[in-house]
């Protein structure tokens, strides 16, 4: 097989990893029945999909290719960051995994012909019989995903781990702080930590991870993003028949960010002929967005299962883009139009922000909300171009309303955070010189044994 770089080649196992893993195992099959419950609760109650159920549950599924590198991205944010990874990566083979549905999805319009999996959960059964059936020779994380029975079970096998664009918030620290010794063993047990910023390398190194094994490149995030151009963005307006006027283009939201903008919008946009477009992070929220907006009193229609007003009907009020993979566009029409950009996971939904960075690239105007601590590295970029407005939960309003009646100020905070994208870039080939250098010293170590 081909190799590329930080490819990996599998070990000998570790006997303590292994006896470390039965323990868990040992335990977790002992809180069976609770976590099953907690799963069921998380799909049924809080309404997740069940898309590769069984999958997850017992490890199994369709054949796979052996010995390939396995990359895995729990949702369509850390999928995304494959995009650009693994063209530079090597010629594999590789197989993708992915947690959530909008990840499947992702995966799906990103790599058609690719080995697909869905990563299972952290049940000692599923990983061994999911590890039995891939054989990887390395396997590559990206951002957080830390499970303990997973982390245990690669270094049983001897299969190095890697994590790229690596996060250690300071509160999934705080929780691991406590469970030391464990943590210890569970950091300890990867291979490579490629870090988004010194801070997360400073917690991992904290937590046990040799500081020869982890390492800053910044965050891939910049790389990633691939702005449209103008002729995607006046198909996108025609495809969801988006009138004429500036647009509020509230982004990669989640419940229950939408209301507070939505009803800002109402009070100054509506008449002075802004639209207003919503992409939820989620596309199965399509149908409570549409019941938000009739609570609020507008018209709102989906772009997935109605098709928007064509020409010569009355249009709606607010157009709901329930669909994957439809926001570069969106942000370019954005731009174009001299709109607003608000990004979603920032105003109130617990998920740190998404990616700004998406909008900025564009050369949107881009607002934040007060919650942004997902997302430092973008963020640090933006502050210091002064090219991010950051909403608090009181001055949303006048915030908003600020803007809009700014039209200067929405084009230089555009261009300048454009400008700031175009200066972030170069994390991804840090992270394949570092990827290089760690392998360069692996194989150096084994052939000096």
């Amino acid at each position: 097989m081909m190799q590329g770089p930080g490819s990996g080649v599998r070990g000998p196992g570790s006997a303590t990893a292994r006896f470390w893993f039965r323990v868990l195992g040992a335990l977790v099959v002992l809180l069976a029945p609770l976590i099953l419950l907690a799963i069921a609760h998380r799909l049924w109650i809080r309404r997740k999909a069940l898309v590769g159920l069984r999958a997850k549950l017992t490890g199994h599924g369709p054949a796979l290719p052996r010995n390939a590198t396995l990359v895995h991205g729990v949702s369509l944010g850390e999928v995304m960051l494959m995009k650009p990874l693994l063209p530079r990566l090597g010629a594999g083979p590789f197989v993708l995994t992915t947690s959530t549905e909008t990840g499947s999805e992702g995966l799906a319009k990103a790599f058609p012909d690719g080995h697909r999996a869905h990563w299972p959960f952290d049940l000692p059964w599923a990983i061994s019989a999911f590890l039995r059936r891939t054989r990887p020779t390395r396997v590559i994380l990206l951002e957080a995903e830390l499970w303990p029975l997973a982390l245990l079970a690669c270094r049983a096998e001897g299969i190095p781990v890697t994590v790229l664009n690596a996060r250690m918030t300071a509160r999934s620290h705080a929780r691991w702080r406590r469970l030391r010794p464990i943590a210890r063993r569970l950091v300890g047990a990867l291979d490579l930590a490629i870090a988004q910023e010194p801070a997360y390398a400073a917690r991992l190194a904290d937590l046990g991870l040799p500081r020869a094994r982890v390492a800053v490149s910044g965050s891939l995030k910049a790389d990633m993003v691939r702005p449209a151009n103008a002729a995607a963005a006046a198909a996108e307006a025609q495809r969801i028949a988006l009138a004429d006027g500036p647009l509020l283009l509230l982004a990669s939201t989640s419940e229950p960010e939408e209301r507070a903008p939505l009803a800002s919008w109402l009070r100054w946009g509506r008449e002075a002929g802004w639209r207003c477009v919503i992409v939820p992070r989620h596309p199965e929220r399509g149908e409570a967005l549409v019941g938000l907006c009739r609570e609020l009193g507008a018209k709102a229609v989906r772009t997935s299962g109605q098709r928007p007003a064509a020409s010569g009907q009355q249009p709606a009020d607010v157009i709901i883009v329930d669909e994957i993979g439809r926001l570069a566009p969106l942000y370019a029409l954005c731009a174009e139009r001299g709109g607003i950009a608000v990004v979603g996971g920032s105003l109130g939904s617990g998920r740190g922000g998404q990616n700004m960075l998406e909008a900025a690239a564009a050369g949107c105007c881009t607002v934040v909300g007060w919650d942004t601590k997902a997302q430092p590295d973008p963020m640090r970029l933006l502050r210091g171009a002064a090219a991010v407005v950051e909403l608090t939960p009181d001055g949303l309003d006048a915030t908003l309303a600020s803007l809009a009646g700014d039209p200067a100020r929405r084009t230089t905070l555009g261009a300048v955070a454009r400008q700031a994208w175009l200066t972030g870039r170069g994390a991804l080939d840090r992270t394949l010189r570092i990827l290089r250098n760690h392998e360069r010293r692996t194989t150096t170590h084994e052939q000096g044994q």
